[in-house]
Order: structure tokens, then C-alpha cells, then sequence
């Protein structure tokens, strides 16, 4: 009998947690994906990542490159080879892309713009992110991942994602190269790298 009841009791929990599950999630809109070629300038509009008052609206992006280098070749483009300690031991690669931004229209100056740490690689099944040492070796006239542009002016820069093959093979990498994700909400704006 009492086993009956404890069996009763498991059923009804797992029956009630079902129907909550389903309940909460029965409603969650997801995001449209849209994919962009390589050299595409594409908009940012007023897509967003967590917030929807980000301000990246008038923004655009473009891939105008992207290689999968070791760390030592990127550390020997950039003769940084005295950074090699800073980057994390378990990083075996670098994805470099070079990209382009630009500001058509936003009229926030110095108060919203472009988070670079909100930016990420995405294949099919991994992510990469932006490695914090190798961006300021890449760039090292950029005081920091997040800026704004005058409107009407563009820059270039390179951000260089961390791949440890601990994580992700270079070999899977190459048989399924990722995208970088611009936008999150409503639309996932993913740009080709080749």
C-alpha cells in the first residue's frame, strides 16, 4: 500500500512539473535567424541582445575576412610574442575575423553603440568568444570591447575569438565554419565568414 501511494505521489509530481514546463514555455517567441554573406553590409536596425534599448540602430557590420591561425602565428603577426603567458592555457587557436563598423544614423554618441563582448562565433554546435588579450594586441588603439561611432564614420577592426581544442576540434571547426552572431533579438543576425 504504501509503495502504491509513493508511486502515486512520484506520477502526480511529474505530471504537475510537465504541465508547468509546458505552460511557461508554450508562449516563448524565437528569435527569426537570418544569415548574411561575407561583405554584406548588413543593419543593425533595432535588433538587439539582452536589452531592447541597446542603440545599436543605425549601425551596420560587414565581414571582410576571417582566418583560423595558431596562437603562435598570431602572436608572431603581431611580434607579441612576449604575450603568449596572458592568454589562456587551454586556447590553441585564434579565429581572427576583420570586420567593419559603421554609423549611418545613431545619434547616441559617447552613450550607446557596439558591446564586442556580447559578440560571438556560432556553429552548429559550439560557440566561441572573444579572446580579451589577443583583441588588445589586435587592436591596440582601442581602449576597451565597447565604442560609438560619428555618424558617418566607419572603423575597422580585428576581433579574434579563442578555440580550445579541448572544447572544439580545428577540424570540426573547418568542416562546419561558424558565423558571427551581430544580434540576438528578434532577429539572430548571423554573418558568413566565407
Amino acid at each position: 500500500m504504501k509503495k502504491i501511494v509513493i508511486i502515486s505521489l512520484s506520477v502526480a509530481l511529474i505530471l504537475a512539473w510537465s504541465i508547468r514546463f509546458y505552460l511557461v514555455n508554450r508562449d516563448i517567441d524565437l528569435p527569426a535567424v537570418r544569415v548574411f554573406q561575407k561583405g554584406e553590409n548588413v543593419p543593425v536596425e533595432k535588433d538587439f541582445f539582452v536589452y531592447s534599448d541597446e542603440g545599436m540602430d543605425g549601425y551596420n557590420v560587414k565581414v571582410l575576412e576571417a582566418e583560423l591561425v595558431s596562437v603562435d602565428t598570431f602572436l608572431q603577426s603581431y611580434n607579441a610574442g612576449g604575450q603568449a603567458e596572458n592568454i589562456g592555457i587551454f586556447t590553441d587557436y585564434i579565429y581572427m575575423v576583420r570586420v567593419s563598423f559603421g554609423n549611418q544614423y545613431n545619434s547616441f554618441v559617447n552613450e550607446k553603440g557596439i558591446d564586442l563582448q556580447v559578440y560571438y562565433l556560432k556553429g552548429t554546435d559550439y560557440v566561441l568568444s572573444l579572446e580579451d588579450t589577443c583583441y588588445r594586441i589586435a587592436n591596440p588603439d582601442m581602449p576597451g570591447t565597447s565604442f560609438s561611432l560619428r555618424q558617418g564614420t566607419d572603423m575597422e577592426l580585428v576581433l579574434p575569438f579563442s578555440v580550445m581544442s579541448s572544447q572544439t576540434s580545428r577540424d570540426h571547426i573547418l568542416e562546419d565554419p561558424p558565423k558571427l552572431q551581430i544580434s540576438l533579438y528578434p532577429h539572430q543576425k548571423l554573418l558568413e565568414l566565407y
